[in-house]
C-alpha cells in the first residue's frame, strides 16, 4: 500500500472525485478529502491509499501539476508523521488575573436605576 498526499484541491472536489480519478491508475483502497470541523468546508487537500506502488507512481506522474478548476494539483507520496518537520510550538503566556482598583467617582454608590421602582413606567 502506498499513501499519496494531494494538495491545492478545488473546494468542490469530493472524496468520491479523488477515488474516481485515481482509480484510472490502479486500485484505490482509501480516498479522503479533509474538511474543517466547524464550517464543513474543504481544506483543499486530501489523501489516497493505493494498493500498489506502481499505480501510485503512475498517478503521481500523470496528475502532479495538472490544472483542475484553475488550480494546479500538488500530488506526492505522503510522508509519515515522524518524517515531517516539527510544528512550531505555540507558547502560551501564563494567565495573570488583572485587579481593578476602585477610583473615587468611578462607580456610583447608588443602586442601578433600571432596578429602581422610581424609574418604572406604568404601562
Amino acid at each position: 500500500m502506498t499513501n499519496i498526499f494531494i494538495a491545492n484541491l478545488d473546494w468542490e472536489i469530493t472524496s468520491e472525485d479523488l477515488k474516481t480519478t485515481f482509480s484510472a491508475f490502479g486500485t484505490v483502497l482509501y480516498a479522503h478529502v479533509v474538511y474543517e470541523k466547524d464550517t464543513k468546508r474543504s481544506k483543499g487537500f486530501g489523501y489516497i491509499e493505493m494498493e500498489t506502488a506502481d499505480g501510485a507512481i503512475a498517478a503521481i506522474q500523470a496528475l502532479n501539476g495538472l490544472e483542475v478548476n484553475g488550480r494546479n494539483l500538488d500530488v506526492k507520496i505522503a510522508s509519515p508523521k515522524e518524517n515531517r518537520p516539527p510544528r512550531k510550538e505555540v507558547v502560551e503566556k501564563p494567565y495573570v488575573k488583572k485587579t481593578f482598583d476602585k477610583k473615587p467617582g468611578s462607580f456610583s454608590s447608588r443602586s442601578n436605576p433600571r432596578n429602581s421602582n422610581d424609574n418604572k413606567e406604568n404601562k
